[in-house]
């Protein structure tokens, strides 16, 4: 995570308590301490048809109170919110967004113009929670809040009388050192007080839904309905949508493992719906299927090297001292850590394109009311089907790769069984809430068989990166030498990889 983000965990409660503040505290709370009181002067952006609102996100540029600046919120899948933090002067014109937030913004905007929405005016008492060594645990924070809708006339959806400015009293409790049970402390301490906890809990929402402008996030059609094979796969992409939006910042951000991880969700939700098919509308699931597979491309561009370089860099520092192995790792680190930058940026690139925002779009649609077939429910039988067909395919491809003679042929077929192995092993994960001890036991042998074959396949992958490095202009002969001893390196494990994949398999 950059220097200028963090992860905030707070509550937020309809009105303030009542009585001196610094007597509100809760177990956990050695003492309280009274901070300077601030007046907080916020201009909030977002695209007209509150893109960002609707995606748990918010963009505000804020003057006033300990830390001014531009802040963009993004909920995390864990239940706190992330935010990444600019300077006032970080747009190139007053009032302007700044590229770096525009741009980690483009997952909820999907291109649309970013603009001033709603000023707030907040009047804010403080006081801070420490423990007995005085260590900040929390802020408690008790705000008057005014609100003022800019430009309604020109948004949709508005209706009824326009109110020139809103105004409410709200108590919000943010960490600053505590864990999360010291924010379930303090919501009893509060509703025994007698307050409520927020709707959303996010003024410009709250500003928004005054002037009668519905931002809830278009709501989920139950698929109960379809059976429980339907209902398990359904939920299960649900999850891997919204992580896969959420990867979005820390993948543009160049984050460690962002990429590796939302290349693993993209892969996920294509594995389920090609397994699956038989439950959804065929070409709704084909449009999708062609849109992540070329996502899978975009972000496979860049983990290759990423991955090229995390492997070779630490099997370089095991050469023989005489391939002098500190030349070998900085050279690769340099070569593969340009390839990676460059892979980045064109990654950023495609990310910020409109098929991205149509694909992102039309995984919303589709979850948001799945295309279920009108046929017989699909229950655990089906599941049960489905599933043992994804196992005898991934078997039945990994014992004609077995059958093969050593070399490119049998690598390729490898790796089609990697491949039916990786699609199986994410079916059985999404169908256990059907299946239970079966399914799992069922993800824990393709996830051996995918996890083997995956590092066979990347043995062969370093060993075409090693011979292009090799043999590329500007390569010394001692580094070609080191490249050619790291190549015959990656054979010495992969037979032993083969052998526990086609174990797990029961071949």
């Amino acid at each position: 995570m950059p220097s200028n983000a963090h992860m905030e965990h707070e509550i937020t409660f309809d009105g303030i308590p009542a009585g001196d503040l610094t007597d509100v505290k809760t177990a956990g709370v050695a003492r309280t301490q009274a901070a300077e009181t601030e007046v907080l002067d916020a201009v909030y952006y977002d695209t007209p048809g509150h893109d960002l609102l609707r995606h748990g996100a918010t963009l505000r540029r804020r003057a006033g109170g300990h830390d001014p600046g531009w802040h963009l919120k993004i909920a995390d899948e864990h239940g706190g919110r992330r935010e990444i933090a600019c300077p006032l002067d970080g747009g190139a014109a007053e009032g302007e967004v700044p590229r770096q937030l525009r741009t980690l913004a483009c997952a909820y905007a999907r291109g649309g113009r970013l603009r001033p929405v709603a000023h707030l005016l907040t009047h804010r008492r403080r006081v801070l929670w420490l423990d007995a060594k005085g260590r900040p645990l929390a802020e408690l924070a008790a705000d008057h809040v005014a609100a003022r809708v800019l430009d309604l006339s020109a948004q949709p959806g508005a209706f009824g009388p326009l109110p020139e400015l809103t105004t409410w009293d709200e108590t919000e409790v943010e960490l600053t050192g505590g864990d999360t049970d010291l924010l379930d402390a303090a919501a009893r301490q509060l509703t025994g007080q007698g307050l409520d906890p927020a709707e959303r809990g996010i003024k410009l929402a709250r500003a928004l839904r005054a002037a009668g402008l519905d931002t809830q996030r278009v709501p989920r059609v139950s698929v109960a309905h379809a059976g429980a094979a339907t209902e398990a796969a359904v939920a299960a992409m649900r999850r891997h949508a919204d992580r896969l939006t959420g990867l979005d910042p820390a993948v543009r951000l160049d984050e460690h493992d962002a990429v590796h991880q939302m290349r693993v969700t993209a892969r996920r939700l294509r594995s389920l719906l090609r397994a699956c098919s038989r439950l959804f509308d065929p070409r709704a699931t084909d449009e999708l299927g062609v849109d992540l597979r070329w996502l899978g491309h975009q972000l496979g561009t860049y983990r290759e090297p990423e991955a090229l370089r995390e492997r070779l860099t630490a099997q370089a520092r095991d050469v023989p001292a005489d391939c002098d192995p500190h030349r070998a790792e900085w050279k690769l680190r340099k070569v593969l850590g340009r390839r990676r930058r460059r892979a980045h940026r064109q990654l950023v690139a495609a990310l910020s394109s409109a098929r991205y925002f149509t694909l992102l779009d039309r995984l919303e649609e589709f979850l948001a009311d799945p295309p279920v077939r009108g046929e017989k429910q699909a229950g655990r039988g089906r599941a049960k089907r489905i599933l043992r067909h994804e196992v005898r395919r991934t078997r039945r491809r990994l014992r004609r790769a077995l059958e093969l003679p050593g070399g490119a042929r049998r690598d390729e077929a490898l790796h089609r069984a990697r491949k039916a192995a990786k699609r199986t092993r994410y079916l059985s994960e999404a169908l256990e809430p059907v299946l239970g001890s079966a399914a799992r036991k069922s993800e824990a042998r393709h996830r051996e068989i995918h996890k083997r074959l995956g590092r066979h396949q990347d043995a062969r992958s370093a060993e075409q990166a090693l011979t292009v490095l090799a043999h590329t202009d500007g390569t010394r002969s001692d580094e070609a030498f080191a490249f050619g001893v790291l190549r015959a390196h990656q054979h010495d494990e992969t037979p032993a990889d083969i052998d526990a994949a086609r174990r797990a398999a029961g071949l």
